[in-house]
Parts: structure tokens; sequence; C-alpha cells
């Protein structure tokens, strides 16, 4: 049987780079239209009648990668159509769930984490009526493929920021994943902390669990050997991460994924806010557009709002003007496209916890 979540939650998109205040975005349902020969047929049809799926693999509100997937569930529902958010975690439970939505006739089904990918591969070629889409995955067929949400790009932007700021000459990030969905964002951090200042020392963890309890004593051992930086990309483990910050002096910690200055406003000076929302609501509108589409990996960068810094507003004045005016000018070149920050593609499946890659 499906776990159905009920989607309650409202998504405002943030853009800029440098503010977090919500700015609307205006979503206009799009008309149904033919797809091209060999994906799914789509028929002509009021978007109330459209069935989407959205598949996460934890709770909706844990406050990171899953309620953002929720959140997407949510704004995709306001452009008017029909929609069911799950909670699915094994590879067991994402075909199944997938299944179930593909034969009962769901137009578009998101598998929010790149576990889906294989998961859907499995299913999608029983159902060529249905859209499958990864977020960050990498397998594409007729009626599969993923978008990205290009977050290494804002981590990048920490990275020159604990490179500048630290006085400890030691960073230091914790993350509870090893695939490239993960490493992308710790690579992005280091690149740029180490580019900024070649002295810097690094020092990094793998958690064997991601529990604020492993990411307390995590983040409390990174502060002992020296580190006066920390990144913590770790889902639930975070909180935890941003408790050792909050009770050491003279450290200062990255939020990932939303806004946490107010869990620890005494140390979280920055945050990176990812805006899945973007992605999800740009697949619907390529899918949904009648316009044909040629599966490919879809693509949403810093400068799309995919994701931006949210500063905290408390400690925004500790950040010396040379720290910042680096900042946005490092953000312009993201956006010229002069200055390219490597992707979960380019790192490759391979990819190794401390390794740097070179732009």
């Amino acid at each position: 049987m499906k776990k159905i979540i009920a989607v309650l939650l409202t998504t405002a998109l943030l853009l800029g780079t440098t503010a977090c205040a919500p700015s609307g975005t205006k979503t206009t349902p799009p008309p149904s239209a033919s797809a091209p020969s060999g994906s799914p047929e789509q028929k002509t049809q009021n978007p109330s009648e459209i069935q989407i799926g959205v598949l996460i693999p934890g709770s909706p509100t844990n406050g990171g990668f899953c309620e953002q997937g929720a959140n997407g569930a949510d704004l995709i529902r306001n452009m008017g159509y029909k929609v069911s958010l799950v909670e699915a975690v094994t590879a067991e439970e994402i075909k199944s769930e997938a299944e179930n939505m593909a034969s009962e006739g769901y137009k578009i089904v998101f598998g929010h984490g790149g576990q889906c990918d294989t998961p859907f591969s499995e299913v999608s070629p029983d159902y060529p009526d249905t859209w499958f889409v990864v977020t960050g995955g990498n397998i594409i067929t007729a009626n599969q493929f993923p978008f990205y949400v290009a977050q290494e790009e804002t981590a990048y932007l920490m990275g020159m920021i604990a490179g500048m700021m630290t006085k400890s000459g030691t960073v230091a990030f914790n993350l509870d994943g090893d695939f490239p969905a993960y490493t992308v964002l710790t690579n992005a951090y280091q690149l740029a902390a180490e580019t900024v200042n070649p002295e810097v020392k690094t020092l990094s963890v793998l958690l064997s669990a991601a529990t604020s309890s492993e990411g307390y004593e995590t983040t409390l051992n990174q502060i002992s050997a020296g580190a006066d930086m920390i990144y913590s990309n770790t889902n639930e483990a975070q909180s935890g991460a941003m408790k050792a910050a909050e009770e050491s002096e003279g450290v200062y910690i990255f939020g990932n994924a939303d806004d946490f200055s107010s869990v620890a406003p005494n140390s979280c000076l920055v945050s990176m806010i990812t805006h899945y929302t973007v992605g999800f609501e740009k697949v619907v509108q390529l899918l949904m557009s009648g316009e044909p589409f040629e599966p490919e990996i879809v693509f949403v960068s810093m400068k799309d709002g995919g994701s931006e810094l949210c500063w905290n507003e408390k400690l925004q004045d500790q950040v010396p003007a040379e720290v910042m005016e680096a900042v946005e000018k490092a953000t312009q070149e993201i956006y010229d496209g002069t200055l390219h920050v490597p992707t979960a593609y380019d790192i490759g499946s391979d990819y190794q916890i401390g390794q740097v890659i070179r732009p």
C-alpha cells in the first residue's frame, strides 16, 4: 500500500546570492500536448486531469533534501496538477511505488535522488506512456532522464569564504554519502578553499550514520583537530553538527540546503539554499508544453535560481569586505560562464573523498 504524504508545504522561490527574502514566482499551468515518437504520448488534457507522482527518500519535514522534494510536489500541485507525494526509501519500495503510479496512468513520476535511477530503469520500459525523472540521476532512455541542480556553484562560494576567513588554517567537511551527489558539493567547497588559500588544510569525514548524535560527535572531533570552518552535508545529522559549532568558540559552520541561521545563530555564517522546486517546475513545463522534447540532462544553474547564498544577518558584518568582493566577483564569473565548477557528471562515479578536481 502506498505511503502517501499530504502535500501541505507552500514554496516561495528564493532568488539572488546575498539575501534570503522570497520573491514570488508566477507559475502558469501549461497545456498538455503530443510528445515525440518513442517517448510518452501526451494527449491534450486539463492539468487537473493529469497525475504526477513524487517519491522522496525520507521525511518531508527533515529540513533538507527530502523537504525540498516535498516542496517540489507542492509547487506542481499549485500549478494545477494532481500530485501524490510518497515516501520510498529502499530500492524495492522505489520500484514498487513507481510501477504502481505508472500502471495507474501517471504522466510523470519523479524520483527525488539518484538512488531512484536503477529502480526506475527496471520499470520504465514497461510503461512507455509515463515519463520517469530522477533528481541527479545518470540514466537517459526514451522515457527516463535526470534533472540536475548545480548546487556545487554555491558550495564553491562557501569554500571561498572558508578559505579566506579561516584563522586556524584548517577547514573541514563531513558528509553521509560517498556518491557524486554528495561529493560534488564537498569537492567544490574544498576546491575553492584551496584555490583562495593554497596553504589551507582540509579535514574530511564520511559519517557511519546520518544521525544528529553522529553529526555532533564528528564535528566536535574536527573542531578539536583545529578546524574553525565546517561544512556538514549530512541531512538529518546536520542538526548535530550545528549544535557542536554553536557550543564552540571561534567556529563558523555553513548551512546546507536550507537556512540554518535560526538553528545556530551564533555560528552559522551563511547557508546554501537549494531550490529543487525550480527543477521540478522546469521539467513539468518542458514535458507538458506540447513542444518536442528529446530526453537529456536538464541542468538548473545558480543563475537559473537553483541555489543561492543566504547570509546570517547577525554575523554578516563579521565578513571582511575583501571576502564579500571576492564572492561577488566569483558569482558573476559563474553567471558569465568564465568560472566552471565541476558537476557530478564531471567528477564521475569513481570520485574519491578528498580528491580535488581542478578546472
